[in-house]
């Protein structure tokens, strides 16, 4: 009986492999057939530097043959004698159809092909977003507001000083925290941190120092103590923030050199795609919190409220030391020589440089 079993499990097992050659074959015939794909000349077209409202810059092609940020090749014939923004490629409306669901192009701008995206920004404000859990947001208000004004953020960002990025200067013009839910009283209600800045800021440190704060485990004036290089060269050893709840929500431009262009189909598009994206998160959010209300019902030590532990990083210390008693980072000077005698870095004193 055996041997009979084995002769059919072979015979399976030969059918199984004559039915992959042949999906095989079926595969190289179809990848003969294909066409090769011609790589774009762009040297046939103008082309136009724009701004996205992603916060990107970019040369895309153009419809136009004249107009601000557009540059016509050597040599090129334009098709059209049109300068009319009537007749420009519709860029938001083409890229939201072959972006990643997460990414969408809400409107475009002409600008001068000098302008950056990122170098010229007035200022950028970034969203955090957390729920209060057992964190004490009026001590958390108050140290925040320390931040506001021109500081060194050496303690408070990721030094990336083999990158050559040795100046941590940044200006913060505003700081708040707000309630986004009505309720205040629950440990589910959400907040916001809305930070106004120039140039790059280190938000997720500011945020993981804003949360000791926050539990009680550093008083207020911890943010004046790190912003003091003076008294405190190196930065104590932490975790950032998760970058989960993190949004840079809007960058401020010049309106004499960027006036958004938006398309009323492609609003539509990138406005129907969140509310999908809105459904789905809210459903899933809203079956968690119906579970959540039923287990808080059932006979429990303590109250929990441990809702920002899936935003801390790294692990949990059973006793916690505080941060000016922590071992300690490199101090700036030091990188910067350790990577100078290493000859890995060519200095750069850039406050954009992320």
């Amino acid at each position: 009986m055996f041997e009979k079993e084995l002769i059919e499990r072979i015979q399976q097992l030969n059918s199984h492999v004559t039915q992959l050659r042949n999906l095989l074959k079926e595969e190289q015939v179809s990848k003969r057939d294909e066409k090769p794909r011609r790589s774009f000349d762009h040297t046939k077209y103008a082309r136009r530097h724009v701004f996205l409202h992603v916060v990107i810059s970019i040369d895309l092609r153009s419809n136009l043959c004249e107009g601000l940020g557009i540059f016509i090749p050597e040599g090129h014939q334009p098709k059209s004698s049109s300068s009319d923004l009537k007749d420009e490629i519709r860029y938001p409306y083409l890229l939201n159809k072959v972006l990643p669901p997460g990414i969408r192009a809400v409107a475009w701008a002409p600008v001068h092909d000098k302008l950056s995206s990122r170098f010229d920004c007035k200022h950028r404000t970034y969203h955090y977003y957390f729920p209060k859990a057992d964190l004490n947001i009026d001590t958390m208000k108050v140290a925040s507001q320390s931040l506001i004004g021109e500081h060194d953020f050496r303690n408070l960002c990721k030094m990336d000083v083999g990158n050559g990025v040795v100046q941590f200067t940044r200006r913060i013009i505003d700081i708040q925290i707000e309630a986004i839910d009505e309720d205040t009283t629950s440990s589910y209600a959400m907040y916001r941190l809305k930070l106004v800045g120039q140039a790059f800021l280190w938000v997720r440190c500011i945020v993981a120092v804003l949360f000791l704060v926050g539990q009680g485990k550093e008083e207020p004036t911890i943010v004046q103590e790190l912003l003091d290089v003076g008294r405190n060269p190196r930065k104590p050893q932490y975790g950032m923030a998760s970058e989960l709840p993190l949004n840079l929500f809007t960058c401020s431009y010049p309106e004499e050199d960027c006036k958004w262009i938006y398309d009323t189909e492609s609003l539509r598009f990138v406005i129907s795609d969140y509310q999908k994206l809105w459904t789905e998160s809210n459903v899933k959010a809203t079956m968690i919190g119906e579970m959540l209300n039923c287990l808080e019902q059932l006979p429990v030590e303590s109250k929990m409220e441990n809702q920002i532990k899936g935003l801390l990083m790294g692990a949990e210390r059973k006793t916690y030391i505080p941060l000016l008693k922590r071992p300690t980072c490199e101090s700036l000077e030091e990188r910067i020589e350790h990577f100078a005698k290493r000859k890995r870095i060519e200095v750069v004193d850039d406050t954009e440089t992320t």
